[in-house]
């Protein structure tokens, strides 16, 4: 019996299997004169079964477009069934293959920052795409570190019955890997986004930002050291915010660029022009 979860994945699976069957018959028709022109012409059986039987028997048109979504539904129609497989994590449906009759307490995900750190790894890839290749890389690093985070976060809270257990199965597989990786990556971006900013500022006033900047950090330390007391979630939501600040100051700092000094390339121009005047310097 199909369960309700995998219904969607079905039918996603079987719709996009459909629009890739036509999306191969309309193209290969593109070099017939149309796809009229080409079901209907002496090719027709090869337009036809070149996208049904995936390329054995025939062109399957405009390959990537084809492609893409016959990998989108085969995705989805093995979601569908692993989902069907293990119905759907149903609560009865796991006691029977327990061999018990009390269904098992399973909870579900609980609230974490994942999700915003994916859009706004979103955000930042669409900005990258029309500013800087570099934030276009960060934003694709943050979508695929949230992606894992948020995938085994999920996993986590559903592992058993006791939030505390399932914080400590989490904490076993990924703080080894949060804490050696996820200090690169900050140090990482916080070197890049500062940097950023440095350049885009004539050199004092970039010598002065950093003082303020390294003033606010030094700071903000001093004030959260003396206060053990404080709630988690507030200290977590202050550094957040640093990081969005800094992310910002950084963004400002690509756009605006690297300022242009006038007088220099003048004088660079004059030492360039002084030293190819020299006897033998074309040589």
């Amino acid at each position: 019996m199909i369960t309700t979860g995998s219904k969607t994945f079905f039918g996603l699976g079987f719709a996009a299997l459909f629009l890739a069957l036509v999306y191969g018959v309309i193209t290969n028709g593109v070099g017939a004169g149309g796809a009229v022109a080409g079901i209907s012409g002496n090719g027709a059986v090869d337009a036809l079964l070149g996208p049904l039987t995936i390329g054995y028997k025939g062109g399957v048109g405009e390959h990537i477009g084809y492609a893409m979504l016959l990998g989108f539904a085969l995705a989805n129609i093995g979601f569908g069934t692993a989902t069907s497989y293990f119905r759907d994590a149903d609560a009865e449906a796991l006691a029977q293959l327990g061999g018990t009759d009390t269904p098992p307490i399973v909870l579900g995900p609980g609230p974490n920052a994942w999700p915003f750190v994916t859009a706004v790894g979103a955000g930042i890839v669409v900005l990258g795409l029309a500013t800087s290749s570099v934030l276009f890389v960060i934003g694709v690093i943050m979508i695929v570190v949230a992606g894992v985070e948020w995938t085994i976060a999920a996993w986590a809270d559903a592992a058993s019955g006791d939030p505390e257990v399932n914080r400590i199965i989490r904490s076993r597989l990924m703080l080894p890997l949060e804490a050696v990786g996820g200090s690169l990556l900050l140090i990482g971006f916080v070197i890049f986004s500062v940097s950023r900013a440095f350049i885009a500022f004539p050199g004092m006033a970039a010598v002065w930002i950093a003082l303020v900047m390294g003033g606010v950090v030094f700071g903000g330390a001093l004030v959260i050291g003396s206060r053990p007391h404080l709630k988690r979630s507030f200290v977590l939501g202050i550094l957040v915010a640093t990081a969005v600040g800094i992310l910002a100051v950084g963004i400002i700092g690509g756009v605006k660029g690297a300022p242009h000094h006038g007088e220099g390339e003048k004088k660079e121009s004059g030492a360039a022009a002084l030293v190819n005047g020299l006897p033998g310097a074309g040589v």
